[in-house]
């Protein structure tokens, strides 16, 4: 009879165990996805505020917020693609570094020239993502 028991009940348990993981492993994806989403846009957001930049401490305070936001996506990393998503954002993160060099020689035409710049990368990895 324990054996029968234990026949039926470990599959059961099993079983249940998965069905009950799968919705929070899907819950974890989409909230992965929706994290990764919400840092895209806020990058974009600092992108496009940059454009705009007056003065070198906005446009210091932009960069800031990008590069922290990009680093933050890059955590997260995108599943469907991860080594061309690193690829892509490791080439901003580059392109940012030339951005603060210029910043730190209190260039803003040069700095705001190469935050320009870094728009050809982004064509190129929404492109190649599809987004």
């Amino acid at each position: 009879m324990k054996s029968l028991v234990k026949t039926l009940f470990i599959p059961l348990a099993l079983s249940a165990t998965f069905m009950a993981s799968t919705p929070a492993s899907a819950d974890h994806q989409e909230g992965h996805a929706s994290q990764l989403n919400a840092e895209m846009k806020k990058m974009g957001f600092n992108f496009k505020r940059s454009g705009s930049a007056k003065t070198l401490e906005d446009l210091q305070n932009y960069v800031t917020e990008f590069r922290k936001h990009a680093e933050n996506a890059k955590q997260n990393g995108y599943s469907d693609s991860p080594e061309a998503f690193q690829k892509g954002i490791d080439q901003l993160l580059t392109g940012l570094a030339g951005v603060q060099a210029a910043l730190d020689q209190q260039d803003l035409d040069l700095a705001k020239q190469k935050m320009k710049k870094l728009n050809d990368i982004k064509k190129k990895y929404h492109s190649k993502f599809d987004v």
